[in-house]
């Protein structure tokens, strides 16, 4: 189970998300959705383990085999960075590298064992569509191929924690169609969390709704059309959720 409990980063007055509580379990996709500013991408960096929350936790819970539980914080070293997939909203890659080329030199990154490379790299490929672009240059490929790419970059390794930013933007209704299909399919075995702006582009994949205004969670909903309509309230009626929210952390303290 992937928990985050009162986590907050501020990057200056009114600038991130504050006190963000909820519980992912494997099998669930959960969208995060707001408008432009709401807090979306500060609380996915949060679950990624790309910032460190200045109040509260996020932590993540796996179970093996065996039966036996781990427990990771992410404040708590690269163990639990290890365990995320992450594709960030610009989704930098290097441009001059092969598809192929550049996913097995992220596999060795990321600590793969050399054995499992050729392995995880096909595998990905071939979840994402790459296999007839596997020698091109990312640099040459459409917009849609590269996204493509990002997304196999982002479940290389089977990860625990799967956190996509905004993974839609920009791209037509077939390729969002096939790129939900492969989101779902990871979902078994991952905890998903993905952005947006409208919950109704990102139903096609997403169990349920996370809603985010002005830097604070304000809604957990099962249904894309509640979601949306929890949005467009916050928008339209000019509500503020700020209570605690206009003071940048110091020493533990909102």
């Amino acid at each position: 189970m992937l928990e985050m409990e009162e986590a907050t980063f501020l990057y200056a007055p009114g600038r991130g998300i504050a006190g963000a509580s909820f519980r992912v379990v494997p099998g669930e996709v959960v969208g995060v959705v707001g408008g432009n500013g709401a807090g979306k991408s500060t609380l996915l960096g949060l679950a990624a383990a790309a910032l460190v929350p200045q109040v509260g936790q996020v932590m993540l819970a796996v179970t093996d085999l065996g039966g036996r539980t781990k427990r990771f914080r992410t404040d708590a070293g690269i163990a639990y960075r290890r365990r995320v997939g992450y594709l960030t909203e610009q989704a930098p890659l290097y441009e001059e590298m092969g598809v192929a080329q550049y996913l097995r030199f992220r596999a060795r990154l990321r600590g793969e064992r050399f054995l499992r490379i050729r392995r995880r790299v096909r595998e990905a490929m071939e979840r994402c569509g790459l296999i007839e672009v596997r020698r091109e240059r990312i640099g040459a490929l459409s917009f849609g191929f590269r996204r493509r790419v990002a997304l196999a970059e982002a479940i290389l390794t089977m990860p625990s924690v799967l956190v996509l930013d905004d993974p839609f933007s920009g791209v037509d209704a077939q390729l969002r169609a096939e790129l939900a299909t492969v989101i779902r399919d990871v979902s078994g075995r991952a905890h998903v969390l993905l952005s947006g702006h409208d919950p109704l582009l990102l139903a096609a994949c997403c169990t349920r709704f996370l809603v985010v205004e002005h830097g604070r969670l304000i809604a957990d909903e099962g249904s894309a059309e509640v979601a949306l309509t929890a949005v467009s309230g916050v928008r339209e009626e000019g509500l503020v959720i700020n209570a605690g929210f206009d003071q940048v952390p110091k020493g533990g303290e909102i």
